[in-house]
């Protein structure tokens, strides 16, 4: 009897830290792509990581915000499975020496005002000397977590294509 009630102990404190496994699994891809973890933080559901573009000609750094949004539960992970927001953003660094900079970034930001990005969409932000661009996507967690090698393999392709995406975006504004 205790010996069930251990194994049901077991399964519930997996299903509640796959977020926490997933997050150890995106700061392993990222170091492996050359971008150490600079800085964490932790909430109930919802993790972000810091990485720093050590390698990359473009990029400064890249932040990563999980946030878990369904599956922490039984019931929950039965019925809708364990959904998480995966928001991604990545950052070039400029200092401002053109007055053409200024304009374009006042454009940017004049744009952005009126757009709200579909999820998957990319979305610029200027502030101070740095130009971001966000985009989030809908993931089940499940797809990635214990599956071994091909769960990382896919979360790798995954990081990489988004990471490709707001590089390409933030291309023009780097100089």
């Amino acid at each position: 009897m205790f010996n069930i009630l251990a194994q049901f102990n077991h399964k519930a404190e997996i299903r509640e830290s796959k977020d926490e496994i997933l997050v150890g699994e995106i700061v392993a891809a990222m170091a492996a792509a050359g971008y150490p973890s600079i800085a964490f933080r932790a909430h109930n559901d919802r993790q972000l990581v810091q990485f720093k573009a050590i390698q990359d000609p473009i990029l400064h750094k890249v932040n990563i915000i999980l946030d878990r949004k369904t599956g922490t539960g039984a019931l929950g992970s039965a019925v809708f499975g364990s959904k998480a927001t995966l928001c991604i953003t990545a950052e070039v660094r400029n200092q401002m020496t053109d007055p053409d900079d200024l304009v374009a970034m006042y454009k940017t930001d004049l744009a952005n005002l009126f757009k709200m990005p579909a999820l998957g969409g990319i979305k610029l932000n200027h502030e101070l000397n740095s130009v971001f661009a966000t985009t989030q996507r809908l993931i089940e967690i499940d797809h990635y977590v214990l599956k071994g090698e091909p769960g990382v393999v896919k979360m790798r392709a995954l990081l990489e294509e988004i990471i490709n995406a707001l590089r390409e975006k933030l291309r023009e504004y780097h100089r």
